[in-house]
């Protein structure tokens, strides 16, 4: 699997551009994220060389946003050994701040007298 970001929206990368020009030893190699982007590397750089990216499947990491401290702490290659399903639940799991404040109201409840409201 290949990806970049974009800011903090990790992208996948679907092509792998590759240029040569005759004054240099060593070609320069860009990525793109869709067909447009590949068009308008080939509008600048009409003989170069483009090699598809199978991503397949990986396409539900798209467009998935990661903080520079998430990328630092492994959490995109974590995703990846999870999976689609384990990593949606993980992400829609509720947070700490959200349990405790569940388990105040139900507390809240009991105290009140309320009982499955």
């Amino acid at each position: 699997m290949k990806y970049r970001f974009l800011g903090d929206t990790l992208q996948l990368v679907r092509y792998e551009i590759t240029v040569t020009v005759p004054w240099s030893e060593t070609p320069s190699e860009y990525t793109a994220a869709s067909d447009e982007e590949k068009d308008e590397l080939l509008k600048r750089y009409p003989d170069a060389e483009v090699t598809a990216v199978d991503n397949s499947g990986f396409e539900w990491l798209d467009g998935e946003v990661f903080t520079n401290e998430e990328v630092r702490a492994g959490a995109v290659e974590k995703a990846i050994k999870m999976g689609e399903e384990a990593y949606n639940e993980m992400k829609n799991a509720p947070t700490q701040e959200q349990i405790n404040a569940m388990l105040m109201l139900e507390i809240a409840r009991i105290k009140a007298g309320v009982v499955n409201e």
